[in-house]
C-alpha cells in the first residue's frame, strides 16, 4: 500500500511516499481502507522528534474510510461502513490504517473530508472546556493559538457552551485577524497586546479560563491574565518550550492549573474518549464547530507539513488518498 513514512526525525524533507505492506488488525483494533486522512500540528511535533515514537514512522492522527477488516472481539461494526477513527498510534496517512474500535465511529452521514479534517481537534476542543475547564456560563475565555485548527473551533465551542466572552490571540496582527475571522471571536490580539487589554476586555475581572496550546512566553503571561481562581488549561506545547512552576505557586495566587490530553484520556478512560469524539463530530455535523478544508494529494503532504510547521496554513489539510 501507499504511505507517507519518516525514518529519522528531521524538517518535512525527511517525509517519502513510499509502498509499504498492509497493517492487520489486532484483538479490540479493526483496519479502516482511508479516503482522507487530516494532517495535523501532532504529526509536526512528532516528526521534528519533540516526542519520542518508533521508528519508522508513518504520521496521521484522524481519517475516514471504510471498514477493512475486524480484529478479534470487535463487534457493532460491518465490511464496508463508513467510518472515522482517531488513529492514537498515527499512520493515518496511508492507504490503509488500524485503530482501536474504541476510536472508531460511524460517520452517520457526516462528509468524510470533514470527519477527518475535525475528529481529532473537535474532540481536543469539547474535552478541554467540558471536562478540563469545566466550563460555565457567563465564564470569560481567552484562547491562545487562536488562528490554528484547534483554536477556531475552542472559539466557537466556547461560545456554544455560553461563555460570555472569547477572546482569542495569536503570533501576529494578521494570524489574530484571522482568527477572529474563523473562530468567531468577540476580540482578537497579537500574545504582545494581552497585558495591556486584559482589564479593558474582562471589565477589570480578568479571564475565568485561558487554554494554552502553545507554551513559551505566551504561557509565561498566562498568570498576569486570570481572574481569581481562573483556570489555566493546559493542552499542549507547540514552541516547545514549557516553563517550571512549584504547586506552592498556585496555593499562593488561588489560581487552577488543569490539562487535557487525548492519548492520556484514552488509555485512562477509553469510554470518557469516546464520548468526547462523538459530541465533537455531532457538532460538526450539525454544523456548530466549522473548519475550511484544503484538500492535498500524494505530492502535497510535505508542503503541508512545512506550511503548519510555519504557521502560514489557509486551512487545515487532509490528504486525499485517491
Amino acid at each position: 500500500m501507499r504511505a507517507v513514512r519518516y525514518t529519522r526525525t528531521g524538517g518535512p524533507e525527511v517525509l517519502e511516499t513510499v509502498e509499504i505492506d498492509a497493517p492487520e488488525p489486532g484483538p479490540g483494533e479493526l483496519a479502516i481502507a482511508v479516503s482522507h486522512a487530516g494532517v495535523h500540528f501532532a504529526d509536526v511535533m512528532f516528526r521534528r522528534g519533540q516526542f519520542p515514537i518508533g521508528l519508522p514512522a508513518v504520521p496521521g492522527i484522524e481519517v475516514a474510510g471504510t471498514v477493512a477488516a475486524l480484529g478479534e472481539g470487535v463487534t457493532g461494526y460491518r465490511i464496508g461502513e463508513p467510518v472515522a477513527a482517531v488513529a492514537t498510534a498515527f499512520g493515518g496517512c496511508a492507504e490503509r490504517v488500524v485503530v482501536p474500535a474504541g476510536t472508531t465511529l460511524p460517520l452517520d452521514g457526516l462528509d468524510p473530508e470533514l470527519a477527518a479534517a475535525t475528529a481529532c481537534n473537535a474532540a481536543t476542543a469539547v474535552g478541554t472546556l467540558r471536562a478540563a475547564a469545566r466550563i460555565t456560563g457567563g465564564d470569560r475565555v481567552l484562547v491562545l493559538g487562536a488562528a490554528g485548527g484547534l483554536g477556531t473551533l475552542l472559539g466557537r465551542l466556547a461560545r456554544h457552551y455560553g461563555a460570555a466572552l472569547v477572546v482569542g490571540a495569536a503570533a501576529t496582527p494578521e494570524r489574530a485577524a484571522r482568527a477572529r475571522r474563523d473562530g468567531g471571536f468577540d476580540a482578537a490580539l497579537p500574545y504582545g497586546e494581552l497585558a495591556g487589554q486584559r482589564d479593558a476586555l474582562t471589565e477589570g475581572h480578568g479571564f475565568d479560563v485561558v487554554v494554552d496550546s502553545v507554551g513559551g512566553d505566551p504561557r509565561a503571561q498566562v498568570r498576569g491574565l486570570l481572574a481569581l481562581f481562573g483556570r489555566h488549561v493546559v493542552i499542549g506545547d507547540a514552541a516547545d518550550s514549557d516553563l517550571a512552576l512549584m504547586a506552592d505557586e498556585v496555593w499562593f495566587e488561588s489560581f487552577t492549573l488543569a490539562g487535557y490530553n487525548l492519548g492520556g484520556v484514552l488509555s485512562r478512560a477509553p469510554e470518557v474518549f469516546r464520548e468526547h469524539l462523538a459530541e465533537g463530530l455531532r457538532l460538526v455535523a450539525e454544523g456548530v464547530l466549522t473548519t475550511e478544508v484544503e484538500p492535498i494529494g500524494w505530492d502535497g503532504v510535505v508542503a503541508a507539513h512545512a506550511a503548519l510547521e510555519n504557521r502560514t496554513a489557509p486551512a487545515k489539510y487532509v490528504l486525499r488518498t485517491a
